[in-house]
C-alpha cells in the first residue's frame, strides 16, 4: 500500500481519472490489463574534500578523487518508485511531484539501456509475463522524491538518479554486471545538474 500511496500523492492531479484508479488498485485496470511497480530508496552523501573538476564529462569521472560521507537513509534519502502497464501511452516521470519532460536524450538513453539489459519476467500470482523483447513496448510512469532540499550540498541528483537507475533495473529484472548500472546512472548525471 506505501507504494500506491506514493504514486498517487506524487503523481497527484497529473494522473488521467483512469490512471488515478488503476494507481489506488491496480488490478480494477480492464481485463487484461495490470500494473507492476518497483520501489527503490537510495541515500544521499556529503562531500568532505570534492574532487573539482571532471575527467570524463559524458562518464562523470573526476580529476582529483574525493572523500564523502554517506548519510542515513532512514533520515536523507531518494524514493522511487517505478510504474510498468500496457494501458500507459508514454513514459512519465514525476520529480518531487511535478511532471517533468523525459525527452531529453540522457533519460532516453537510461531508459533504452536498461531496457536492452531487461530479462524475461513472471508474476504467476497476477499471471503476467513479460519477455526480454517486450519490455521495449511498455511504458513506464516514474515518481521520484528526495526528502531533503536541492541544492544544498547533499548530491540531491546524484542520489536521484542512483535510484532511478537502480529501480528500472529492479522492475526489469537486470541481472547487473560489476557496476554496470552506476555507469548508466552517471551518464544520466550530467544532464540534471
Amino acid at each position: 500500500m506505501h507504494v500506491l500511496c506514493l504514486l498517487t500523492s506524487l503523481f497527484g492531479k497529473e494522473l488521467s481519472g483512469v490512471e488515478q484508479r488503476e494507481a489506488r488498485d491496480p488490478m480494477a485496470a480492464a481485463e487484461g490489463q495490470w500494473v507492476l511497480m518497483a520501489t527503490g530508496r537510495t541515500p544521499t552523501n556529503i562531500a568532505v574534500i570534492k574532487y573539482w573538476g571532471k575527467r570524463d564529462e559524458a562518464l562523470i569521472l573526476p580529476i582529483n578523487d574525493s572523500i564523502s560521507v554517506t548519510l542515513d537513509p532512514d533520515h536523507l534519502s531518494a524514493t522511487t518508485t517505478v510504474a510498468v502497464s500496457p494501458s500507459f501511452p508514454s513514459d512519465r516521470m514525476w520529480l518531487n511531484g511535478k511532471e517533468i519532460s523525459l525527452l531529453g536524450g540522457r533519460f532516453q538513453s537510461c531508459l533504452r539501456e536498461i531496457r536492452k539489459r531487461a530479462r524475461d519476467f513472471e508474476d504467476k500470482e497476477k499471471g503476467v509475463k513479460i519477455k526480454k523483447e517486450d519490455w521495449d513496448k511498455l511504458h513506464v510512469h516514474i515518481a521520484s522524491y528526495n526528502n531533503f532540499p536541492t541544492a544544498a550540498g547533499l548530491a540531491s541528483s546524484a542520489a536521484g538518479l542512483a535510484c532511478f537507475v537502480f529501480t528500472l533495473g529492479k522492475l526489469m529484472n537486470v541481472k547487473e554486471d560489476y557496476g554496470e548500472l552506476s555507469s548508466i546512472a552517471r551518464s544520466v548525471h550530467v544532464m540534471v545538474k
